[in-house]
This record gives C-alpha cells, sequence and structure tokens, in this order.
C-alpha cells in the first residue's frame, strides 16, 4: 500500500552483483494519492461521506490496487536469490509501525474498558496478520470488539501482508504467472468468488501491462480511454447495474494508473505520501478525540469537532513518522545481512500459520456476539 523512498527500490536492484541497474520510475501523484485515500477513510469513519455506498471499502480497494502495481512492480524484476531481501524490507516497512499502532491502540481499549470479550481474540488475529479470516464484520461482532470495533481497519493490513506472501511465490516459481494474461484470470477469480485480492491483483497486472509496453497509460488516447471507463464503472455503481464488488478492482486500477505519471517527487510530497501510512493506522485517535469534543464541549458543532479530529490525526501521523518510519528508512539497510533476511522469510510464514492455526482449531471465527454473564 505505501511506497519507500527511491532510495530503497533501486537498491532492491543493485544489491545483486552482474545485475543491470534498473531504477523504478517515480511517481510523485502516488504520495497525493495516499494521503488523499487515508483522509478519506478518515472522514468516512467520521460520518461524513456515509451517504455513498462502499466508500471506505473503496478507498482501501485503490490502496490495495496501488500496493499491487508498486510491489509488483518490485517482484518482477526479482529472483530467488531476492526473496530474503524482500521480506525483510517488507517486514521493517509494514511490521514495526503497524505493531506499533496495535500496542496504542489496544493499550488504549484496555484503559477505557479493561478486557473486551473479544480483546485477546481480536489482538491474537490482529498481531497474526489474519484479521479479514477470521473476523466477521457483523454489528455485534464489531461491538464487542475492543472500543465497539476500532480496529476494524485492521483487516486490511492482514490482506495487504497475505499479498506479501502469495504474491513472489506466484510470479517466481510459477512460470504461468511471469505473463500478464494469467493475472488477468487471477484478478477475475479472486474477484468473481468474493476473495479479497481482486484489486491487489489487479494492480500487479497494471504493473505487467507497463513492463511489457512501457507507460502506455500516459498517451492521452489511454488517458481519454481511462477516465470513460472510470465514468462508466461510476454510473453503472449509481444505477445498480453491476454488484459493487464486480467493478471496484477495474475502477481501483483505473484511478492508479491515472495517478502513475512518471516524474520526481519533492521533499514535501515524499513527506505527505510518508503520513499516510501512520495516519491511516491511527486516525482513529482524531476521532476520539473528536467524539469527545463533540459531546462534553457546549457549542461545538460535530463538524468543528472532526475537523480538529482530522487536524490531531494529522499531527500524531507526522509524529509516527519521524519517530518510527523515517528512522527505520534511514537504517534499514545497514542492518540488513543475509541470515537476518532468511531469519524473516521464516517469521512471516510462522506467524501467519500461528494466526491459521489459532482461526481452525483454537479460536475459531468470531461470527457472532460472545455469550455474557
Amino acid at each position: 500500500m505505501f511506497r519507500a523512498p527511491k532510495s530503497d527500490f533501486d537498491r532492491l536492484s543493485r544489491h545483486r552483483v552482474g545485475a543491470p541497474i534498473e531504477p523504478l520510475a517515480e511517481y510523485p501523484g502516488f504520495d497525493w494519492l495516499r494521503i488523499f485515500l487515508a483522509s478519506a477513510v478518515f472522514w468516512v469513519h467520521a460520518g461524513s461521506v456515509e451517504h455513498f455506498n462502499f466508500a471506505g471499502d473503496l478507498f482501501v480497494q485503490i490502496f490495495f490496487a496501488l500496493s499491487g502495481f508498486l510491489i509488483g512492480g518490485i517482484i518482477l524484476r526479482m529472483t530467488k536469490a531476492d526473496l530474503p531481501r524482500f521480506f525483510y524490507n517488507r517486514t521493517i516497512r509494514i511490521w514495526l509501525p503497524f505493531f506499533a499502532a496495535v500496542g496504542v491502540l489496544y493499550l488504549a481499549a484496555y484503559l477505557k474498558e479493561g478486557f473486551a470479550p473479544y480483546f485477546w481474540q481480536s489482538l491474537a488475529y490482529d498481531l497474526t496478520f489474519t484479521h479479514n479470516l477470521f473476523i466477521e464484520k457483523t454489528p455485534e461482532v464489531i461491538a464487542a470488539l475492543p472500543m465497539h470495533g476500532t480496529g476494524s481497519h485492521f483487516w486490511s493490513i492482514a490482506v495487504e501482508e497475505q499479498f506479501y506472501l502469495m504474491a513472489p511465490l506466484l510470479i517466481i516459481f510459477v512460470p504461468l504467472a511471469k505473463y500478464w494474461f494469467a493475472w488477468v484470470f487471477i484478478a477475475i477469480i479472486a474477484t468473481v468468488f468474493g476473495m479479497w485480492y481482486g484489486s491487489v491483483s489487479a494492480g500487479v497486472l497494471g504493473a505487467m501491462l507497463q513492463r511489457r509496453f512501457g507507460n502506455w497509460h500516459v498517451h492521452p488516447v489511454a488517458t481519454l480511454a481511462l477516465v470513460s471507463i472510470a465514468a462508466i464503472i461510476a454510473f453503472c455503481w449509481a444505477n445498480d447495474i453491476f454488484e459493487y464488488r464486480y467493478m471496484v478492482p477495474v475502477l481501483a486500477i483505473v484511478v492508479v494508473l491515472l495517478c502513475a505519471r512518471p516524474g520526481l517527487r519533492t521533499p514535501f510530497s515524499t513527506w505527505v505520501g510518508g503520513i499516510s501510512f501512520p495516519m491511516y493506522l491511527n486516525h482513529w485517535i482524531g476521532l476520539f478525540v473528536a467524539g469527545a469534543i463533540a459531546s462534553r464541549v457546549p457549542g461545538v458543532g460535530a463538524l468543528a469537532a472532526d475537523l480538529f479530529g482530522f487536524a490531531l490525526s494529522i499531527l500524531v501521523a507526522a509524529y509516527a513518522y519521524k519517530l518510527i518510519d523515517q528512522k527505520l528508512y534511514a537504517h534499514r539497510s545497514h542492518w540488513y545481512s543475509p541470515a537476518l533476511g532468511y531469519i524473516t522469510i521464516i517469521a512471516v510464514y510462522a506467524l501467519m500459520a500461528v494466526g491459521l492455526a489459532l482461526g481452525l482449531y483454537v479460536i475459531g471465527p468470531l461470527n457472532q456476539a460472545p455469550v455474557t454473564a
């Protein structure tokens, strides 16, 4: 979902002896797209755009397509020898900020309400990136989660992690998966059968088409075609001509391709894109403060409280980015060793195996309200 600075991507291509230097293009539009999406999720959860059906999910699906496009572009340049470095980079990039956000949320939940009925179960699924597999989004279950489901958006981080586990194996070890037409079928199957991977698969397809045909999507005719497709999908969505889940992967990758304009990222756009991940993870803090202000300070309307909460969320994201993400960018290459890379591979698959074992054999799915005395 969230892209590291260019130097990290270049380093992935250059660390192999004798490998050609083929740096990935920079897309400054992606920085602004990411902060827009993270901000839009805040306003969806604040209730400001709730009358747009599936709005929150649409923004997340665009995130998925963006991840598929960027990470798919990296994987296409990899060999088996690159896997340790790939998993190390993804783990450092995703795990540490995510686990910090999980720790803050569950600590706040404990201080606010003690151990909710599903406290330990939901924490286990969040820490093992299996939230989407075993926590059903029914009103009864969400109400029983810590702080009434405040961490429900963590399901999307689980989908991203599962993509990082599956995509390299498919592209590197399955010959057919190296061809773009195979990902057409993968995206269709994932969409038709209601899985979570339709949009991210469409993103990989976009990366493969770009690698095969170059920046075809920036041609004026292609741009007009993409805009037309987006308009047709919006019309079909507004008039219930097709089910939303069949249309959203196409719309998501169209948005990504429209923003995929090569250029130079400025320090400010890099910062804006950088804070989008902690903004997405921790925007609930601003929402809670906004709710407290609206309910306890006379004369302050909901909109004013939400605006204050949004500004606070940006400040929290900026601080988290400086405290965690920037330090990881600065030091993760120095920390790396091949042994640590292989340890990371074992860790990521072992953690997923633990989550699956908990969901299938120990805890079970959270699909109904817990019975209380």
